[in-house]
């Protein structure tokens, strides 16, 4: 026996019908809208707050970690650390570290310019240095399938272009409307 995935969908008989099912459509996408915009507006504020809370924080941070890293260079790195980069201290680590290394440029040399030096030159190890990304361009082969058959013809045995019709409902809400009515409820 098959089991049944989904409900029967309730169908109009009628264009009257029809009509009443799409008022009660329009009205549930309204308050979908509204619920997303609402929960989007509760979210803005809980992040703003958020945001101030941190600002609040580091500006009551700043301070100590400039003085820690002063009293550091100062010689506290001679009083704790004993010829290592860093120590302990309050349950915490303090010192000094490396960052991770970066590639940067000469002044007025740009990416393009190591690249082009890089292909001009007659070094085996010039490739190693240089990576190529090689990606299918799908919008090109859709314009190219659909415009020329012989093309279509040769990717043929490899892709096929798919185009569905899809029903649609389009309830025209504005979504600034919405905002404005939320904002005013």
């Amino acid at each position: 026996m098959a089991r049944r995935k989904q409900e029967a969908a309730p169908a109009p008989a009628d264009a009257a019908e029809a009509t009443l099912m799409m008022g009660e459509f329009v009205a549930i996408d309204r308050e979908i809208a509204l619920e997303k915009l609402a929960a989007a507006a509760t979210i803005d504020r809980i992040t703003a707050q958020r945001d101030a809370r941190l600002a609040e924080l580091q500006m009551q941070a700043a301070p100590l970690f400039a003085g820690l890293k002063a009293w550091w260079e100062a010689g506290g790195k001679d009083e704790l650390a004993k010829g290592k980069r860093s120590a302990e201290l309050a349950g915490a680590k303090i010192g000094i570290r490396l960052t991770p290394p970066k590639v940067k440029f000469q002044r007025k040399v740009k990416a393009e310019d190591v690249v082009a030096w890089l292909k001009g030159l007659r070094w085996t190890r010039a490739k190693d240095f240089l990576r190529t990304k090689i990606e299918l361009d799908r919008q090109a082969v859709i314009k190219a399938v659909s415009v020329d058959e012989e093309i279509g013809d040769r990717f043929a045995a490899h892709l096929y272009i798919e185009q569905q019709d899809e029903f649609f409902i389009d309830t025209g809400l504005d979504e600034d409307e919405l905002k404005k009515e939320l904002a005013a409820a």
